[in-house]
């Protein structure tokens, strides 16, 4: 276990109506499953919830959920069919849009954002290797006259958050060749679509406006696959992953993006047709490939050898990204992440005794589909964090999610990655309807619980932003009410408890130069926080916390962080400070502000602090304080939220403080530099990369 929790008041946030087994932990309840009974109301039955079918070990979850300062805590914004961000008119709208999203990542306490920048072979973003998306113009390749990327990057950092942009590296399309829009576009019937070769269809495409002139798959169409009427780029072709990695390096030689994300599209996941199972392959899809690349390395014709092949070209792509961002971070000084969100179960313990206690019958990533080698990446460290999407249950057998939390927790013992873990906000809506689990609004709180007892686990990812929504349940058909009012209360658990405080992102110290300066000369003045930069070229934001006694502890004690203020380069800050909500008489000790410097990689600087010994009135003038001066306590988690007005010197927090203005030099968007990326046949050319973090 991370740490014992305490079942006290103080402690106890939210506490969930787990039924009560003899013999328990005191700061733990047994699991039992959530049912519905005779009269049709759900609740907590008495059948036990094991660790996986036949473990014999029940699931306990933690009655009590301890703040952290160092927690991930974000959601997905996807863009593909315009998923949870729509097509804006024109660049105010977009700004309005995306607004919108950062006052709810900040609601929320999130301290990163995950948008999908590339959901199809396409751009939020001005390209030389790729069209600007449809789901941003509604036509693949048309201009929308001004710069998303930039302007989210900006927007996010203003707010006191990564920003990490999420790519899908192979999808060409995603509709199937023969849905009704696609047969409209092209004039065609299914059967005539289906009589076109590959890049006669991709051709037709073209042709319709569907995909663009500088589209790759166009400019290549005999590197493109196709399986369930969709198309991907062939990752056994040599020129693919070097694509890929030179539209990794692309985005991170001009956007301050923290980190590249991607997510669990590899090579097609099986698919079922007339109730069988059908997996990329069967067919000799990429039998072509496998003959000029994989036999002649040395690969055997074999379906073991075929598989591994398919592996280490998912793998070889994974190291070639990670190789592009060591080099742009080696050439810039920058610690850009490589992030990935793969499905949640590796391999099963029956066919590989490394694998998880999941049934063969449930889907895998590492044989027969997808081939991601996903606990390789891990172990070798060609990753900096992953996010298995473990969106099950932990009633469902096919995939129980304590298992699986700990399988990923177990991966992640001796190495540098970091597990965070994708949660299925999305299912009370989608599957609660006929899986009884997700009638259960503590589901997910239950998981983020359960997840303190595994110390590989250091944080949460929310699928998708839509559910962080409440449904407006009047507006809802009776029938499906009950789903949404589940969503609702989730959401409300989830803010109460798990998202409740402000936190840090866990530091990543192979992506740190080293030492951090420290803030200096912090005082407060006039009712603000004020401090000047120690290195204001290396300080990326600075953390805020409150409490009492030694500034070491203080930074260290679970709840007390406040606020993160964003650095953009400014040398002086001032943050506003909240007035106090308990008389100074109340107080029996000094309570002291402390402000800490963090780098790209997020590793802190040494604290510096500065004690106030009265109640912070805003309206009123103050003097700086010495930090030495004894204060008075107030509760380290209830200011940092409340809104402010312009200040002349400082950066901006994740809350309301959008319109804090920096100076001392702010950081400008790094102007774009096409022409230094160089495609060739078989490598990408990123420049010298001075040091390696990724080892085969």
């Amino acid at each position: 276990m991370k740490r014992r929790i305490a079942a006290t008041a103080a402690a106890a946030l939210l506490l969930l109506a787990l039924p009560t087994t003899a013999g328990a932990a005191p700061d733990e309840e047994p699991l039992t499953r959530y049912v519905k009974d005779a009269s049709g109301t759900y609740g907590y039955g008495t059948e036990p919830v094991h660790t996986y079918p036949g473990s014999g070990e029940q699931v306990a979850i933690p009655t009590t959920l301890t703040p952290e300062n160092r927690r991930f805590s974000s959601a997905w914004v996807g863009t593909i069919g315009n998923l949870n961000f729509g097509k804006p008119a024109d660049a105010a709208d977009f700004d309005a849009r995306y607004a919108t999203v950062l006052d709810d990542f900040a609601s929320w306490n999130m301290n990163a954002v995950i948008f999908q920048v590339r959901p199809l072979l396409d751009a939020y973003y001005p390209s030389a290797l790729n069209p600007w998306s449809e789901f941003l113009t509604g036509a693949q390749g048309a201009d929308p006259g001004y710069d998303p990327l930039q302007r989210m990057v900006e927007a996010t950092h203003a707010r006191g958050m990564e920003f990490h942009a999420w790519l899908n590296p192979y999808r060409v399309t995603n509709a199937k060749m023969t849905s009704p829009g696609i047969l409209t576009a092209l004039g065609l019937t299914a059967d005539q679509v289906k009589a076109l070769s590959i890049p006669q269809y991709i051709a037709a495409l073209n042709d319709a406006g569907i995909l663009a002139d500088d589209n790759f798959a166009v400019q290549h169409p005999d590197w493109v696959l196709s399986f369930e009427e969709k198309l991907f780029l062939d990752p056994g072709q040599p020129e693919v992953p070097a694509y890929v990695a030179a539209t990794v390096a692309e985005i991170t030689e001009n956007y301050d993006v923290d980190a590249i994300h991607f997510d669990d599209y590899f090579y097609p996941y099986r698919i079922t047709v007339d109730g069988q199972n059908v997996f990329f392959g069967a067919q000799g899809e990429d039998r072509a490939t496998f003959e000029e690349f994989g036999l002649t390395a040395g690969y055997p014709d074999t379906v073991a050898g075929i598989e591994a092949w398919r592996r280490d070209n998912i793998t070889g792509l994974i190291t070639l990204v990670g190789d592009a961002i060591d080099a742009g971070n080696a050439a810039r000084g920058t610690a850009v992440q490589l992030g990935i969100s793969p499905f949640g179960i590796w391999e099963h313990e029956a066919l590989d005794p490394a694998g998880s206690h999941t049934p063969t019958s449930s889907s895998q990533t590492y044989s027969q589909a997808v081939f991601a080698d996903t606990r390789g990446w891990v172990q070798d460290e060609l990753i900096d964090y992953i996010v298995p999407q473990i969106y099950w249950s932990f009633d469902q057998a096919a995939a129980p999610y304590g298992e699986l939390a700990q399988w990923w927790s177990d991966v992640a013992a001796g190495s540098r990655t970091q597990v965070y873990v994708g949660h299925a906000l999305y299912k009370h809506v989608n599957n609660g309807g006929w899986e009884q689990a997700w009638m259960n609004p503590e589901e997910v709180p239950n998981q983020i619980r359960y997840n303190q007892k595994l110390d590989g686990i250091e944080g949460s990812v929310l699928f998708s932003y839509n559910d962080m929504k409440p449904s407006d349940l009047a507006a809802l058909p009776a029938d499906q009410q009950p789903k949404h009012e589940a969503k609702n209360t989730a959401i409300e658990l989830l803010e109460g408890e798990a998202f409740a405080h402000p936190t840090l992102v866990p530091a990543k110290p192979w992506l740190s130069d080293g030492q951090v300066a420290a803030p200096v000369a912090p005082e407060v003045v006039d009712g603000e926080l004020r401090w000047q930069a120690g290195d204001a070229r290396e300080a990326r934001q600075y953390a805020i916390y409150r409490g009492t006694g030694d500034p070491a502890q203080i930074v260290t004690t679970p709840g007390a962080l406040v606020d993160t203020v964003w650095a953009g380069g400014a040398a002086s800050f001032r943050f506003p400070l909240p007035a106090d909500e308990a008389p100074a008489a109340a107080r029996a000790a000094t309570e002291t502000w402390v402000v800490t410097a963090l780098d790209a990689a997020a590793v802190e600087s040494a604290p510096v602090a500065v004690a106030v010994d009265e109640p912070v009135d805003p309206t009123d003038p103050g003097t700086p304080t010495d930090p030495t001066d004894p204060g008075t306590p107030e509760d380290p988690d209830s200011g940092g939220d409340d809104d402010a007005a312009a200040s002349p010197v400082g950066g901006a927090s994740r809350g309301d403080r959008g319109d804090l203005a920096a100076t001392g030099g702010d950081v400008p968007m790094m102007a774009l530099l096409l022409g230094g990326l160089l495609l060739t046949a078989g490598a990408v050319t990123v420049g010298v990369t001075a040091f390696r973090r990724r080892t085969r």
